[in-house]
């Protein structure tokens, strides 16, 4: 990996990424660059007016336009300190701005790097929102490269917890994240969920013998289970102290959902580490 691409906004998740992409950077000798925007839209917006709310538009109006101004004043501020922070970590990297046509234009910088790392609540409006943005699912979604999703919590160590059903997302996460030496030297735990042992057990020893060809060892831990597959993945990352989880967009058996179903949103909303998907 060589090129990093990391979203910079002013919310704690958004933090933890940016020391996130640092440390991924560090491990796989990439560089790391910012991209940050200007979005107003959602202060342009028109309000509707009640009958003789005359003075409450005027007034809603005016605290819009406040509002504008901090942002676009405190969005200026985020480039310099983005390039200092690296310094302090004895990197260099810029961060560009954009200010029009900002979702077409990220898909078009993310061609450009390895991978891109996001808080989970970036939108550039500066403020953190309880559950994934609107915008990061636009970089899932349309981007063409994998994401790393990050909360506003970054476990400094611990194995990548693999989610691993055998699916064709499944598999191609698994081969492009240590194509990217994102599995690194912490370990590696391949977990596979089915209502069957034998068959996650089955599953579980595909996804051993790929990283066996690569040199990076795994644990296995295949679980009968008809629980949500949400709710055993949450458990275990907390229980064996994971750094990251690592799963497919979408998948079969236990992991049978759409990009975005209630399983991955879940996931996205809930989990207490980065997630790195790909699809």
């Amino acid at each position: 990996m060589r090129s990093i691409l990391v979203t910079v906004d002013d919310t704690p998740s958004a933090v933890a990424a940016r020391g996130l992409a640092v440390a991924l950077a560090r491990q796989c000798g990439a560089q790391v660059r910012g991209v940050t925007a200007l979005d107003v839209s959602d202060l342009d917006r028109v309000e509707p007016v009640p009958i003789g709310g005359v003075q409450y538009a005027y007034d809603r109006l005016a605290h819009r336009e406040r509002l504008a101004q901090k942002r676009r004043a405190r969005i200026a501020e985020l480039p310099a300190e983005f390039e200092r922070s690296l310094a302090d970590e004895g990197m260099q990297g810029g961060c560009s701005t954009m200010e029009a046509d900002i979702r077409d234009g990220l898909l078009r910088m993310i061609e450009t790097c390895d991978l891109v790392v996001a808080g989970r609540d970036a939108e550039f409006h500066l403020q953190p929102d309880d559950g994934i943005t609107p915008l990061v699912e636009h970089i899932i979604t349309k981007g063409s490269r994998p994401v790393v999703v990050s909360g506003p919590e970054r476990p400094a160590s611990g194995p990548v917890l693999v989610a691993y059903d055998g699916s064709a997302p499944a598999a191609k996460a698994l081969q492009i994240a240590g194509l990217l030496g994102i599995l690194g030297s912490g370990g590696v735990h391949i977990l596979s969920v089915s209502r069957d042992r034998s068959a996650a057990t089955a599953v579980a020893e595909r996804a051993r013998a790929f990283l066996d060809v690569h040199g990076i060892g795994a644990d296995l831990e295949p679980v009968a289970s008809s629980d949500h597959p949400a709710d055993v993945l949450l458990r275990r990352a907390s229980e064996i102290g994971a750094r990251m989880l690592l799963m497919g967009a979408f998948g079969h058996r236990g992991f049978r959902e759409i990009l975005f179903g209630s399983t991955t949103r879940r996931l996205f909303d809930q989990v207490p580490v980065p997630l790195f998907i790909h699809h």
